[in-house]
């Protein structure tokens, strides 16, 4: 065991010393069975290049078999020797690739020519080699970084393509394949649908305080009983006689034109208990007494899109729209009580229906193109006009209950999406 020992660590510090290092790294395709160039601006290349190839195999059984020889066409152009030769001055840990790139137009378009073909640079430093790898792509450089030299040539070249080459391979294009592959949309900036459609189903939470506003603002709202089925301090919000929060639920369908302006149809509901005041003895025929609320309405979208991932779309979103409230009572009584009491008969009614505004915003994420969750939140109101052109013959009117009903809401979604 004491002789392995020093054999093992001689080996690991040998990995080490020989381990190359990256400074950048894109996600550059490697073809099976590549054509390999070999650029250098130094009178030899540093590597064998047929031992080189062997190397590749060695490293990556996936590769096939590849094709390495020296890039003589660049070798003998002025502008790619001039270009090596910068290349070779300037490449450095921590550079991006863009400060690399070839910005004279001949030499950027003898780059795109290379069809499929994988150019790698080789630059002799003294102690160490500077590579770089180049395809049709783009002007800049697709990986770059550096090994330690080595006068072991077999060594060098299976330190090369351990550092660069040991990743999965593609199967190689035809001329066609990459023509339509040129023609092809950039993922991250594909083409915006002319209609985006959604429908969804939602559950979330309402109440009547909006965030980060002081409690004694809603303190009437919060705090209020009904006495005597009908008696309250005030009576302008409906909070004052429902329960002011608890959970919501919407049906809801969409679409947005050209990404960004659009319309979405919803029906909201919720169920709220009364207020009642326990201390009142009127109740004790009380079995129950609660509203569930109704809403239907439409909102005006304004959305922005994103693309971070192929698989992923963000759709963020303003709203703005209107909505009716209708209120549906559900009350009973005991069942030993047979009679109710007077006030019971004579208990709040509420209007027939209430209008009111939606302001918002939220979020789609959509997987897949079709799949999606969504998050919103935004304020809600509820009225009716209290006020008329006051006349003459004019009686006194009862008391107009929820005038003016605002709440908080904040919902999550599942949705399906699909475009034309």
């Amino acid at each position: 065991m004491r002789k392995i020992f020093p054999v093992l660590l001689i080996a690991i510090l040998a990995t080490f010393a020989y381990a190359g290092e990256i400074y950048f790294n894109s996600n550059w395709t490697l073809w099976s069975d590549p054509d390999i160039l070999i650029w250098t601006p130094d009178k030899e290349p540093a590597i064998d290049v047929k031992e080189f190839c062997l190397s590749l195999r060695r490293a990556n059984s996936g590769i096939g078999n590849p094709k390495c020889r020296t890039f003589g066409e660049w070798e003998r152009d002025s502008l790619a020797v001039r270009y090596a030769g910068w290349l070779s001055a300037n490449m450095e840990p921590n550079l991006e690739a863009g400060y690399l790139k070839a910005r004279h137009p001949a030499m950027s378009a003898k780059i795109q020519t290379l069809e499929d073909k994988i150019v790698l640079f080789i630059a002799d430093k003294g102690t160490f080699l500077q590579i770089a790898i180049f395809d049709e792509t783009a002007a800049t450089p697709r990986a770059a970084g550096s090994v330690r030299k080595n006068p072991d040539k077999v060594a060098l070249g299976d330190d090369i393509a351990d550092t660069f080459f040991d990743r999965q391979t593609k199967r190689r294009l035809s001329r066609e394949e990459r023509l339509k592959k040129q023609a092809e949309p950039d993922d991250f900036y594909k083409e915006v649908p002319n209609f985006r459609a959604w429908a969804g189903v939602s559950a979330g939470y309402a109440q009547a305080q909006l965030p980060l506003t002081p409690d004694d603002w809603y303190s009437s709202h919060t705090g209020s009983k009904v006495r005597n089925y009908r008696i309250t301090k005030d009576s302008v919000s409906l909070w004052n006689f429902l329960d002011d929060s608890g959970p919501l639920f919407t049906l809801y369908a969409g679409g947005v034109w050209y990404g960004f302006i659009g319309g979405e149809v919803f029906y909201r509901y919720a169920n709220h208990d009364m207020k009642t005041d326990s201390k009142d003895s009127i109740y004790n025929e009380l079995d129950h007494w609660n509203f569930s609320q109704h809403e239907i309405g439409l909102n005006v979208i304004f959305s922005k899109d994103f693309d971070p991932a192929k698989w992923l779309d963000i759709h963020l979103f303003g709203f703005l729209g209107f909505q009716y409230s209708f209120y549906v009572e559900d009350i009973g009584l005991k069942d030993d009580k047979v009679k109710p009491s007077k006030a019971y008969q004579s208990r709040i009614k509420f209007e027939d229906v209430y209008k009111g505004a939606l302001l918002g915003g939220g979020s789609q994420f959509v997987f897949a193109e079709h799949y999606g969750i969504s998050i919103r939140t935004g304020i809600s109101s509820r009225g009716k006009n209290v006020y008329s052109d006051p006349t003459p013959d004019a009686a006194a009117e009862p008391t107009t209950i929820g005038a003016s009903t605002i709440d908080w809401f904040i919902s999550f979604g599942l949705e399906y999406h699909w475009s034309l």
